[in-house]
């Protein structure tokens, strides 16, 4: 049991170090220097919870107590943290916004509430919270209790927020595979994976008792959480989410019918302008450049990157990304047909069509035409195919 409460130690070490050298990078990385500077300061609170994990292990807590009020109260800044870091990276924002603040009211008013049961109370009273054998005071157990609740709110709050990211993503780029956002994924799934460890903890406590100290699980989570997140996140490339001149909502979400009803362009001016658009993609196929964005193509149409955005949107009913990706799934059939003796493999034919990945390409060829692109050679050539 010793040396299990060694290892566990070790790890929280570890966990904490880790955290505070990824918020140094953070602090100092160039790219999307808002969201990293939060992510960072997210880190620093992960290490010193993690450092407080270490002091309850060993007992040192005993000379600092009041530091349980800190580990007991962290929890309601980490849903917020994620969130708002979620929010500044995925919609480039150029600053906090004061509403912000808001999502950590409930931190502040526990602190408050701290301020006058918990900080200056005597160290022997702190102390006594950690006595399993002595039941903690109805409202402790209840800011206790509101955790798991807090923890779920935002997890489906930043599932909402990624979702909304993937979305304006495909309205500004023809590719989105150079942008990667699977470490986004992972965040989300790293959060939720400690949420769901966090209840878990509570239900062993409540079936078992405080004697098992369920609630290690949930800082061992949150050691792997810092490795995986912390990785994931340098490696993330700057983002920089083109202005098509869309206006929020209040609750920040974007509101494109809204917007598309203020924009001033007229049921004549879309359609002459939809007419040029359709002949520069059939004459001049702009999408064959796989880095092809909107706001190149506004330039190619000489329109506003937010007119264009609505035309697309609005008039063919598509995303840039899918209206940009149907052109090149038919350059792909097109080249297919050509190449009647097969001599270039189909994902040569996909990059020359403008894909830059072979996942994109089959992916969006296969939600054109339903089938493969091999299958759609084997089709036009059956007796390659004998």
């Amino acid at each position: 049991m010793l040396q299990f409460k060694s290892i566990i130690i070790y790890i929280f070490i570890i966990g904490a170090a880790q955290a505070v050298l990824l918020s140094i990078f953070l602090f100092n990385k160039q790219e999307n220097k808002i969201a990293n500077r939060l992510l960072a300061v997210t880190m620093l609170i992960f290490s010193v919870d993690l450092f407080n994990g270490v002091m309850f292990l060993t007992g040192n807590i005993k000379g600092a107590p009041f530091l349980i009020g800190l580990s007991n109260t962290f929890p309601y800044l980490y849903g917020p943290l994620i969130y708002i870091y979620t929010i500044l990276l995925g919609h480039n924002k150029e600053g906090f916004k004061r509403s912000y603040a808001l999502h950590f009211i409930p931190f502040l008013l526990v602190q408050i509430y701290a301020l006058f049961f918990f900080y200056f109370e005597g160290a022997a009273y702190q102390l006594s919270l950690m006595d399993l054998n002595i039941p903690n005071p109805w409202h402790i157990e209840l800011i206790g209790k509101l955790i798991p609740i807090s923890g779920i709110t935002y997890v489906i709050l930043t599932l909402k927020e990624v979702s909304q990211f993937n979305k304006n993503i495909k309205e500004s780029y023809s590719n989105i595979d150079r942008i990667n956002l699977k470490w986004l994924t992972y965040l989300v799934i790293w959060t939720a994976i400690i949420w769901t460890v966090v209840i878990v903890s509570y239900l062993l406590d409540f079936i078992f008792g405080d004697e098992l100290q369920a609630n290690l699980l949930i800082y061992i989570t949150m050691s792997l959480f810092l490795y995986a997140l912390g990785i994931k996140s340098l490696r993330q490339p700057q983002i920089v989410m083109l202005d098509d001149g869309e206006e929020e909502t209040s609750n920040g979400q974007n509101n494109k019918t809204d917007s598309y009803k203020k924009s001033g362009l007229t049921e004549e001016a879309a359609n002459t302008y939809l007419e040029k658009l359709m002949k520069i993609m059939e004459n001049e196929k702009p999408y064959i450049n796989n880095g092809l964005n909107l706001s190149d193509l506004s330039e190619l149409v000489d329109i506003s990157t937010h007119n264009l955005s609505e035309i697309i949107n609005r008039k063919l009913k598509n995303s840039f990304y899918d209206f940009i990706n149907n052109y090149r799934v038919d350059e792909v059939k097109r080249l297919i047909v050509e190449d009647e003796n097969a001599n270039f493999s189909i994902l040569a034919l996909g990059f020359d069509a403008g894909f830059s990945s072979k996942s994109a390409f089959y992916s969006s060829f296969k939600r054109v035409c339903g089938i493969t692109p091999a299958q759609y050679r084997d089709e036009l050539n059956p007796k390659r195919v004998a």
